[in-house]
Parts: structure tokens; C-alpha cells; sequence
């Protein structure tokens, strides 16, 4: 979709801002357990580990699939450690604030499992408890109440006034060409038109907006965009930065009340109307905005961490070898180690 919509706040916090998503701390009993990482102060369990797993791919299932790819699985592992340790660091203060988060956002979990059958499925087949997901919940959002406490008010202004682009908020009206669909059954991506075909269908639109059409009409004729295309194309009051990059310059710098040329983005082709604008300074903006600066700024002292003092914590990684992980020497010479990225840390 064109507008990346919040997600609620359980899920937000079990991302950690669409980024956090690679904590958690289970307590250890029962069976023997192997110890699959040590780190300066500390050690990762292949139990608690493997409870960590099984939350992760509930949270994130398109990672299903490449979870046991020895690679990928380290670098979860080692992301891991470093939100223990982020964790750890957080200061009473922090942690009280996590606590009531984690309150709001467990309320919102439970209401999600009794409403989404497929989450419910997921769950119940990890054989996760409650439990499970608060001290998940509690550590990630530890962490954010920690990286946020890291954040000055000097950094929030500098920030705001060197990206201000990205906090406007903007009330748009646009229609979508697009060029290429998904199914919704295989999610496998099909041409829906020719990148020639779907300018022009845009152009053609444009004129009859520019001849006094009715957005409404044409929005549901012509747009492919479903977030929008039954309420006359609109997006009101919503924060700049999360469109995506093409569409925000336009919705940036286009004239107010003037239809634009179409705009291209990986969606296809728009036609866009700036309905409202606003910027204000520093000291007037909402604590929905504040919260966005904020947000960007501690994303810029967990990278500081990630780079600077992670290296420093003396980790290593235990895990048991697989038959995947076959030494260069005895691989085909035709064969490549499947690239694999973690989420980062932003």
C-alpha cells in the first residue's frame, strides 16, 4: 500500500518502530540446557534462544522460511544479545514506563488473538503462552524507553529542522495507476500494465480532474490504490515521511491546490492534489510529531551502539554447525551461500 498505516501498539512494540524486533529474555528450568552465546556479563541459552525463535517467526512469518539459515540465524542471535544488553541498561525510570506500555500493549495482543484466526493458529501451534510475549514485550519496550531516554532536546530540534520534509504534515488527494498487481492467494506479482499504458491512463485522468471531475467518481474508476480509492483518493493529516520517497517530494514541494503532473513510484504512476500543508517550528509541533523526531534520533544512537560498543562486549557465537554450513572448499563451485539480511536497527 501506498501509506504505511501505524500498526497497533502491541504489534508496534514487538517491532520496536518497525526495527526492534529481535529481543526477548525466558527464564530457564527443566531440561539441560547448552549454551549457544557468552558475551561480556552474560550468556544466551539454546532454550531461551530457540522460545525467541518461535515468537519471532509468529511476529515476523515471512521469515519462516529462512530462520535455520546459519547466517541469518547468527545475525538474529547476535542482535539478540545486544538488546539484552540495551535492556539491562535501562534505568528505573525506563522500566516503569515499559511496564505500562507493555500493560496497554498486551490488552491490544489478547483482543488481536481472539479476533485474527491466523495469529491464533500461530500461536497456538508455537505452543507460546501469555507469558511468552509480555517478557518479550517488556524487553523491547525496555529498550525503547532506554534508546529514548538517550535523546536530548538540542538533538530533537536539529533533527526536525534538517529533515523537515519528513514531518510536515499533509493532506493529499491522489489517484493510483498502477503497473504491476499482486495475487492475493500466491502473492506473486503480475504486470497489470505497461509502464507507457499506465502514464498515459494518468495523463488522461489528470485532464478530467483539470476539467472539474469529480474525485470521488474517478478516484473509484481509475485508481488502484484500495486504501483510498472509495473516499475520493484522500489522505488527511498524515505525517510526510511515511509516504514513500517520490510521492513525499511531490506532497512536499507541489503547489497547494494545483493538480501536478503524474509522479512515478514503484506503485505505478499518480496524480496528486495538495489539499493543506503544515510545518510549524519547533516548539508548536504535537506530541505525535515529537514522538516521530524522537523515534528517528534514538534509531540514530542505536546504530551509534550497534557499531561502536557491540563490537566491544567480547561475544561468542556457539551455535552447532549444520549440514547447510559445508566448507568453501568442499562446496560446488557453482553454488553461493544464500544472501540473507536480519531487520536492522534503524
Amino acid at each position: 500500500m501506498l501509506y504505511s498505516l501505524r500498526k497497533s501498539a502491541w504489534r508496534k512494540g514487538a517491532l520496536l518502530i518497525m526495527a526492534v524486533v529481535l529481543v526477548m529474555t525466558m527464564a530457564a528450568c527443566g531440561a539441560k540446557e547448552t549454551e549457544v552465546a557468552t558475551y561480556k556479563g552474560g550468556n544466551v541459552t539454546d532454550k531461551e534462544f530457540n522460545k525467541y525463535l518461535d515468537v519471532f517467526t509468529v511476529m515476523q512469518p515471512t521469515y519462516a522460511q529462512v530462520i535455520e539459515i546459519p547466517q541469518f540465524k547468527e545475525q538474529l542471535l547476535q542482535q539478540y544479545i545486544s538488546y539484552k544488553i540495551l535492556g539491562s541498561q535501562a534505568s528505573e525510570e525506563s522500566i516503569k514506563k515499559a511496564k505500562a506500555d507493555v500493560k496497554e500493549q498486551m490488552t491490544q495482543y489478547k483482543d488481536a488473538l481472539t479476533k485474527n484466526a491466523e495469529l491464533k493458529a500461530s500461536v497456538d501451534a508455537k505452543k507460546l503462552k501469555d507469558k511468552d510475549m509480555e517478557n518479550y514485550l517488556l524487553l523491547t519496550s525496555k529498550v525503547v524507553a532506554h534508546m529514548n531516554s538517550q535523546v536530548t532536546e538540542e538533538e530533537m530540534k536539529t533533527e526536525y529542522e534538517t529533515n523537515k520534509v519528513n514531518y510536515a504534515m499533509v493532506t493529499v488527494r491522489h489517484i493510483l495507476v498502477s503497473t504491476k498487481t499482486t495475487d492475493p492467494a500466491t502473492q506473486e506479482e503480475k504486470e497489470l500494465r505497461t509502464d507507457k499504458e499506465a502514464l498515459a491512463r494518468a495523463k488522461e485522468v489528470k485532464e478530467k480532474l483539470a476539467a472539474g471531475g469529480d474525485w470521488a467518481a474517478l478516484a473509484k474508476e481509475y485508481s488502484d490504490d484500495p486504501g483510498s480509492k472509495e473516499t475520493g483518493g484522500l489522505y488527511a493529516d498524515k505525517m510526510n515521511g511515511d509516504w514513500v520517497e517520490q510521492f513525499k517530494q511531490a506532497a512536499y514541494k507541489q503547489e497547494i491546490g494545483i493538480i501536478g503532473d503524474p509522479v512515478q513510484t514503484e506503485y505505478g504512476y499518480h496524480v496528486i492534489l495538495v489539499e493543506k500543508r503544515d510545518s510549524p517550528t519547533f516548539d508548536k509541533l504535537s506530541e505525535t510529531v515529537k514522538d516521530a523526531v524522537k523515534s528517528t534520533v534514538s534509531y540514530t544512537h542505536m546504530n551509534k551502539f550497534m557499531t561502536d560498543e557491540l563490537p566491544k562486549q567480547e561475544i561468542e557465537i556457539k551455535l552447532p554447525k549444520t549440514e547447510e554450513e559445508t566448507p568453501a572448499s568442499d562446496a560446488p563451485a557453482d553454488e553461493k551461500t544464500p544472501a540473507t539480511e536480519a531487520p536492522a536497527a534503524k
